[in-house]
């Protein structure tokens, strides 16, 4: 391979990464406007798991979701996880939605 047949892969692939990602985006936005769960409980210690969706009370008094990347501190009210977003929170207002019984 040359390194001008690899530049036209890279970009090639770099493309298809851009669109990829333009796709998570909008669905994203998309979710967002999902309205909350009627069936939320306040969150406990092991629902802050890889990949759990957590609700959070709004500082104006809605609320918005995250996806846990990383679990911190079992049961901490204010550093239990980082989010999807990078950004660490608590249990403290976190709900989780309860499943069909």
């Amino acid at each position: 391979m040359t390194p001008q047949e690899y530049l036209k892969i890279e970009r090639r692939q770099h493309r298809i990464i851009a669109a990829a990602q333009q796709r998570i985006e909008d669905a994203r936005q998309k979710a967002n406007l999902c309205p909350i769960p009627k069936n939320l409980r306040p969150a406990e210690a092991d629902d802050i798991t890889p990949s759990a969706i957590i609700w959070h009370e709004g500082e104006a008094g809605g609320h918005f979701w995250n996806i846990v990347d990383e679990p911190l501190h079992r049961g901490d009210p204010f550093k239990a996880y980082v989010a999807d977003d990078g950004c660490r929170y608590g249990l403290h207002g976190a709900y989780v939605e309860v499943g069909p019984a």
